[in-house]
């Protein structure tokens, strides 16, 4: 069957590589930003009721492994994305029978990492947990919650090999009405297991991954009724081994690339657990605030990855460049507004959602955010050109990227912490996105080039 034909039969497929591109960008972004919101907001729940009902004890034990779990999701979200590329590339360039060849691969490869990290991270958790200095008296209580996130990890990656497959296709809209789905569901287990039940950190693990659990199953459901011409046939498993080869390079890369930046945090969370319950506390509550603020920011950079993905597929190199400034222009708009919101609402949206009578950490978080959220469209940028660097096929560069963020944030945890206190928290996340951003930028041109350069030889030559 042939794509175009395809994606004029089943609506739920988007063809991003024709078109005016604000509004291809707005439509897929709006999606993914409604997503990240509801998605945010049962990871509120977490907190918001296990302030209420079991204290700043909870709330802390559950912020000082949250460098852990960033990891553990991020790892699982960027390995999924890395294998969609190939996803993405297929259907941008117009082949059905491969796209639906490397989504038997991304399948196959996706439970092989599930297993391996699960098996990895119960074995090493507790030696993890005391390299980043979790605190004696709250060890237990975070142990209870980060075994449990690990132990339902299939269900994270399962639904993020999912919600990757439609966003590789360029249908963002189904993940978001799943995730409204579970993140009713997950508000209410919340209440059941901290409030009802008395279960504490383990009643909002519990929450979170049943309700990942519910999200992987209907999207498994979805998928299959949605698009009859992608499900599986016998002859598609027999060429995974050569699609693997492909893939998971971009698959690993891909995961190196987000967990290096869950690795950085960690850093930051071995420097943040030294200053005490308050600032813990403080940093919990600026974590929770700041992952809205960044919503229309992480928004418009995946959906500048599925764009770029499909456009290099279809050379539209131009294109992908033009994609990128649209994108970056947008999220600078939503930033003015954005740190507006935050100037005049932000210390009263901190006793909120924490119940906190401490005026020391509604201090230290109101802080922390006026720093971050200033530089929030610097986030755009690093991450819109590197997703971009992604789709194009380019595994080293994303990496390294990152890794110049992780070094950052380490000398940020070892040298900045100590010296400054818990507003180098902020400025390491600034210096990451502006000096990273640099680079990105410069990388992004210099491959652009050299792939523009070489399609045009090899079409003269044809």
């Amino acid at each position: 069957m042939a794509i175009e034909e395809s994606k004029k039969e089943n609506k739920h497929m988007v063809n991003m590589t024709a078109g005016p591109i604000l509004p291809i960008l707005v439509s897929f972004a709006l999606p993914l930003m409604l997503g990240s919101l509801f998605q945010d907001l049962y990871n509120l729940a977490d907190m918001t009721i296990a302030g209420y009902t079991i204290g700043d004890g909870a709330l802390a034990a559950i912020s000082a492994t949250s460098g852990i779990v960033s990891f553990i999701m991020a790892t699982s979200r960027g390995y999924n994305i890395g294998n969609a590329i190939s996803v993405s590339n297929s259907f941008g360039g117009g082949d059905i029978e491969k796209t639906r060849r490397n989504l038997a691969g991304m399948f196959t490869l996706c439970y092989v990492l599930s297993i391996s990290m699960t098996l990895l991270l119960v074995i090493g958790i507790k030696p993890l947990m005391r390299l980043i200095n979790t605190p004696e008296n709250l060890f237990d209580d975070a142990y209870r919650y980060v075994i449990i996130i690990i132990l339902g990890l299939s269900f994270t990656m399962t639904y993020d090999l999912f919600a990757c497959s439609f966003r590789a296709l360029g249908n963002s809209k189904l993940p978001l009405v799943l995730l409204i789905i579970c993140s009713v569901l997950n508000i209410f287990l919340d209440l059941l297991f901290m409030y009802v039940l008395r279960m504490g950190v383990m009643g909002a693990a519990l929450a979170t991954i049943i309700a990942q659990l519910i999200s992987a199953v209907a999207a498994a459901v979805f998928f299959y009724r949605l698009y009859p011409e992608l499900r599986f046939r016998r002859e598609d498993f027999k060429t995974v081994g050569i699609v693997a080869k492909d893939m998971f390079p971009l698959g690993i890369m891909g995961a190196l690339t987000n967990s290096m930046y869950a690795i950085g945090w960690i850093f930051m969370q071995s420097g943040i657990n030294s200053l005490g319950q308050n600032t813990l506390v403080a940093y919990a509550a600026y974590k929770k605030i700041d992952m809205f603020a960044v919503i229309p920011s992480v928004a418009i950079a995946n959906t500048l990855s599925t764009f770029a993905a499909q456009n290099f597929g279809a050379k539209q190199f131009k294109r992908i460049t033009k994609g990128i400034f649209n994108g970056i222009g947008l999220s600078l708009a939503i930033n003015v507004v954005t740190f507006t919101i935050i100037s005049l609402v932000g210390q009263p949206l901190i006793r909120l959602i924490t119940n906190t009578k401490s005026d020391e950490v509604v201090l230290q978080a109101y802080t922390l955010l006026r720093i971050t959220v200033a530089f929030i469209w610097w986030q755009t940028t690093i991450m819109g050109f590197r997703f971009s660097i992604q789709g194009m096929r380019k595994k080293l560069i994303p990496f390294l990227g990152t890794f110049f963020e992780l070094i950052i944030r380490t000398v940020f945890a070892l040298c900045f912490i100590p010296l400054i206190g818990y507003t180098a928290i902020a400025w390491a996340e600034a210096a990451c996105w502006v000096l990273g951003g640099i680079m990105m930028i410069i990388c992004y041109f210099i491959i652009h080039g050299k792939e523009k350069r070489m399609y045009e030889t090899q079409a003269t030559s044809v």
